[in-house]
């Protein structure tokens, strides 16, 4: 989908949804958004903030007091910016032997005994590491745990499971109907592109993983149709107000005074000599991005189910329109 000055310019799919089905890609297809789903889960942490519910100061020891001494000085704004220094959940849960590395990237679960962790189960295993990869602020390194831990957080301010409050809040108010939190209570996906990746020549279905339960950094499913009403939603400062959201554009600071390229759920750039902000989703086959360029009005959104699908195209969409 291309959007310019609020109006939808271009809007297709291309392709197949599922192969043994021969089912086309159409705008209403709906696709796992993998890391895209970042952006929604600061909008909801910047939602309870601008409601006086939170502060991007508070530590991750005030919400959960079960981790070491060092999440006194990890902060809800270092977990938004990714300078928060904990370990991927993912890399523990394999290390902890909870989960098989080679159970990643399947098509389906081939044990019946396979252990699928909740977000619950994420933060215990995150409270027990005595030590963080560095202290809090020290540097960028991207951490989904971070989100992980912000959509329980925010469930735990609002008293509300993660998917309640995402349609309530933010997906209700978009008029976003097709777009949907996956998690352990296994709701139907409907009309949902079945991800693939190419081996010895083939189309492989992988649309397994033992952490699909797991979100806040993942796991939202919506079409590209939705994501133009999220853009609007964005433009228009319907879901809070243009200062608020302000906040999510600035850079990232590090203890030293320098800034990172991250903001609240969003990369930052340029493109074409204008400020852009970005995002990307890689998981299983699912390939993902959308990139706003605000001074232009002009916002690229793609979402694929081939693992072989390069983002990048979404630059060679920006050169054509600019």
């Amino acid at each position: 989908m291309v959007i310019r000055n609020g109006k939808v310019v271009h809007n297709k799919g291309y392709g197949t949804a599922n192969l043994h089905e021969r089912k086309p890609i159409t705008p209403g297809t709906s696709f796992l958004l993998a890391s895209v789903t970042k952006q929604f889960t600061a909008m909801a942490i910047m939602m309870l903030s601008e409601q006086g519910k939170l502060s991007y100061d508070d530590t991750l020891a005030s919400f959960f007091p079960e981790f070491p001494a060092y999440a006194r000085y990890i902060t809800v704004r270092h977990l938004l910016n990714h300078t928060g220094g904990l370990r991927e959940y993912d890399t523990l849960l394999v290390e902890a032997g909870l989960v098989r590395k080679s159970d990643y990237g399947i098509a389906k679960n081939l044990r019946a005994d396979s252990f699928e962790p909740t977000v619950h189960d994420v933060l215990r295993i995150l409270a027990t590491q005595k030590e963080p990869l560095f202290a809090a602020g020290e540097k960028y390194e991207y951490s989904n745990s971070g989100y992980v831990l912000l959509a329980l957080i925010v469930e735990k301010v609002s008293g509300q499971r993660f998917a309640t409050f995402l349609e309530q809040r933010i997906f209700g108010p978009c008029g976003m109907k097709h777009s949907q939190l996956y998690d352990e209570t296994r709701p139907v996906i409907r009309d949902r592109a079945t991800s693939y990746r190419k081996e010895n020549g083939r189309f492989l279905e992988v649309n397994y993983a033992p952490s699909n339960f797991v979100y806040g950094e993942d796991n939202i499913y919506t079409t590209i149709e939705d994501l133009y009403l999220w853009d609007q939603a964005l433009e228009n400062n319907k879901l809070v107000t243009s200062a608020t959201f302000q906040a999510a554009l600035n850079p990232g600071k590090l203890n030293d005074g320098s800034s990172t390229h991250y903001g609240f759920g969003w990369n930052l750039g340029e493109r074409s000599g204008s400020k852009a902000y970005f995002h990307g989703g890689s998981w299983l086959g699912y390939r993902t991005a959308i990139m706003r360029i605000p001074e232009k009005r002009l916002t690229i959104a793609v979402l694929s189910n081939s693992a072989e699908f390069r983002r990048e195209t979404v630059d060679q969409i920006i050169k054509i329109y600019l």
